[in-house]
């Protein structure tokens, strides 16, 4: 029998930060997880007027939200070895991508200078890292999975 540790969710990180990303405000990424209560209070308070539909867009991000059960969203399959965090790189990916921080933070310095001049890749690029970040599917320079925390 595995410990609570090394059990995670069937409810996948990537799955719920979509709807956290687009739909937070109406407590879509709530329901999903499994927090009836929790999304119609969201519902109908427009996501805490926004407010808590921004903390709980962090938190799914950076891997820390919990389902239900209480157990970690689940990610795909670790590869290599993690060194960089993802909260790091999310946070990087949010506040200064259009600038490549995190591209400078994962080591491609080469994109993150050609995103740095293209502002983002006119913004696009940035939204592109910081989906793939916010789902757990970004990778370092080596091909490494990104680290909770």
């Amino acid at each position: 029998m595995s410990s609570p540790e090394q059990q995670s969710s069937s409810k996948s990180q990537a799955v719920a930060f979509i709807p956290s990303m687009f739909l937070g405000i109406f407590g879509a990424d709530r329901f999903y997880l499994g927090y009836t209560g929790l999304g119609v209070l969201k519902l109908i308070t427009c996501g805490g007027v926004c407010v808590w539909a921004l903390i709980d867009f962090v938190l799914i991000g950076i891997g820390a939200m919990k389902d239900a059960q209480g157990l970690p969203l689940s990610r795909g399959p670790v590869v290599g070895k993690p060194v960089k965090s993802q909260t790091a790189t999310f946070l990087l990916a949010w506040l200064l991508g259009p600038f490549g921080a995190d591209r400078f933070y994962l080591g491609d310095t080469g994109l993150a200078i050609l995103k740095l001049i293209t502002c983002g890749g006119f913004s696009i690029w940035s939204l592109i890292d910081l989906i793939l970040t916010g789902m757990g599917d970004r990778r370092d320079k080596n091909g490494n999975s990104l680290r909770y925390g």
